[in-house]
């Protein structure tokens, strides 16, 4: 069922939500607006957030310091990996962990060492440098640059080469299962895993746990990476993005959000939960 309203609240309720330009406003990196939904939302218990982004847990968890997310499901690396508290559905032994969607960092960096030189001499990837060349390439300071460098399962690189290069490389990659994916600045070596992926097993450990309870989706994010997942949730939510493109959809039950940002994400998310019958107390 897709964006149906229902004479009483769902037992549960996800929130999937990307963060740079979603959750997070896309010039200051602030959740100021949306801080006091979360708390609220958290407050109800039938609520999950869950963050699926881009950056590394260890960014993931630094950021934790100035949004009030609660550290028990969040996906990184763009869909590559889940990570579990010790009292999701997830867990089997009620002990945190790491689910790998993707290929483990070690695994792409030996993918990189075979690389006949003529391709390996134009990749310079975060493992190839040292902090000071990260925070050069990505204007990051250096503890977040550090944190940056903290990767489980994708490596971002500079590419030198031709497009004839590029397609070799890809070429050989994806026999290993490799794919190359193209960013801003920044290439991007992952494996099959997406956002979308990483929901559709969230949502099915739910599911699993809780066969008689009805679990709805609710899906936020504003760049291509996330169309997907926007659209395969039963509310999806495009964040209108204020300097750029805005993504589109044909799909009837993605809506697009009525500002920019977390005041976007703020205003989304309060329609959706009064159309799903749940409507927040003020405090």
């Amino acid at each position: 069922m897709r964006g149906v309203s229902m004479p009483k609240p769902p037992n549960n309720i996800l929130i999937f939500t990307d963060l740079d330009g979603t959750l997070l406003d896309h010039h200051n990196y602030s959740a100021k607006p949306a801080v006091r939904l979360i708390e609220r939302l958290y407050d109800q218990r039938t609520v999950d957030i869950i963050p699926v982004t881009s950056k590394t847990q260890s960014e993931l968890l630094w950021l934790r310091n100035s949004i009030p997310l609660q550290n028990i499901i969040s996906v990184t690396e763009n869909g590559s990996v889940i990570h579990a508290s010790g009292s999701s559905p997830l867990d089997d032994d009620d002990r945190p962990h790491s689910i790998i969607l993707g290929i483990r960092y070690c695994a792409i960096l030996e993918q990189i060492a075979k690389l006949p030189q003529r391709l390996r001499k134009h990749i310079t990837g975060f493992a190839d440098m040292s902090i000071e060349q990260v925070m050069a390439a990505t204007g990051l300071v250096m503890d977040d640059a550090r944190r940056a460098q903290e990767r489980e399962a994708t490596e971002p690189f500079l590419w030198s080469g031709s497009d004839t290069e590029l397609s070799a490389l890809r070429e050989i990659l994806i026999k290993e299962n490799i794919q190359v994916q193209r960013g801003g600045r920044f290439f991007h070596l992952t494996g099959q895993a997406t956002k979308e992926h990483a929901m559709a097993k969230i949502k099915g450990a739910f599911v699993e746990k809780s066969p008689d309870f009805e679990i709805i989706s609710i899906a936020l994010g504003d760049g291509p990476n996330d169309l997907a997942m926007i659209e395969a949730a039963d509310f999806g939510v495009i964040i209108p993005n204020p300097d750029g493109v805005t993504i589109e959809t044909a799909m009837p039950h993605v809506r697009t959000a009525p500002a920019p940002g977390p005041k976007g994400w703020v205003m989304a998310v309060q329609e959706i939960l009064a159309e799903l019958g749940l409507n927040l107390p003020e405090s």
